[in-house]
């Protein structure tokens, strides 16, 4: 993220304090709605003692019916585990667990609660709103990769196209994403329609963009006589195997190995549907 400033008049460039500046306009943005404001899965609204903060499904419940805290730094706890308590790689997936109000005394603690919720969302909120939030798209920040990760610099335009649609969509990501494929491929998904912004792929993204290479590389040698591959074979028949007892239950956020991963699942309703129903036209992983 880069900013610059105005020179001093001896040529010396003052620092710029993002953060603060962030902090006051998020307040401010905050205090000009009596009825609260919605970021991410969060209201949050001023009042006479401060800011509160709590689940959007939690609107209008009763504090006794809530665990109350006053310290900012509780959201930590707050955001780190699911309410089936399976902890959150990915703040802002829509899984943030309900049942809380958090109350604070002022901005900076406001700030700070935001910030454990979702990290770096509210600077990134500022400086989008400012037209100052640099952007990477998926092709720059491939190329950064190493290790493991390399791969991914060679997962093909439509890999990616289909990684962001299986991955990034509200159904599971409330941020707005704006990077692209590359200054020439625009994403063809859709942005989504929070007030998070989403600069650059995020580590669950590459993550997930790895295992989709790995899928890619078996569609090209390791095809079947009907044109499956192996890891296609085994996600179907781990699903049949979990309907026959009459309950699916999701692997881990991140689990991307695991063939009855949600994401992964988004995937192939893009990538395996069309192979089984070769008349019909795909559906969007959302629809239907």
């Amino acid at each position: 993220m880069r900013a610059t400033s105005p020179e001093r008049s001896g040529g010396e460039a003052p620092r710029r304090n993002t953060a603060a500046e962030a902090r006051a306009a998020f307040a401010a943005w905050v205090g000009e709605a009596p009825e609260g404001r919605s970021f991410g899965q969060v209201i949050v609204r001023q009042t006479p003692e401060g800011y509160e903060l709590r689940h959007a499904a939690n609107v209008g419940v009763p504090d006794e019916e809530l665990v109350v805290h006053g310290d900012p730094r509780e959201a930590r706890e707050i955001a780190k585990l699911t309410e089936e308590g399976e902890y959150r790689p990915l703040k802002s997936s829509p899984n943030l667990r309900r049942g809380w109000v958090l109350r604070v005394e002022d901005e900076r603690g406001l700030y700070v609660a935001m910030n454990y919720l979702y990290p770096s969302g509210v600077v990134h909120w500022h400086l989008y709103r400012n037209g100052e939030l640099e952007i990477t798209n998926y092709r720059e920040n491939a190329a950064r990769q190493s290790g493991i990760y390399k791969r991914v610099q060679r997962l093909s335009d439509e890999g990616v196209q289909n990684a962001a649609r299986a991955c990034c969509e509200d159904a599971v990501c409330l941020k707005k994403t704006l990077w692209d494929v590359d200054e020439n491929t625009p994403r063809l998904s859709e942005p989504g329609e929070g007030e998070i912004p989403c600069p650059e792929p995020c580590s669950i993204f590459v993550s997930f963009a790895r295992r989709v290479r790995l899928f890619e590389r078996e569609n090209k040698r390791d095809l079947d006589a009907i044109g499956l591959s192996p890891s296609e074979k085994e996600d179907l028949s781990a699903l049949v195997d979990a309907a026959a007892t009459g309950s699916v239950e999701f692997a881990r956020e991140a689990e991307f190995e695991e063939p009855l991963n949600e994401r992964r699942m988004r995937y192939r309703k893009l990538t395996l549907v069309p192979k089984l129903r070769p008349d019909e036209d795909a559906a969007t992983p959302d629809e239907g």
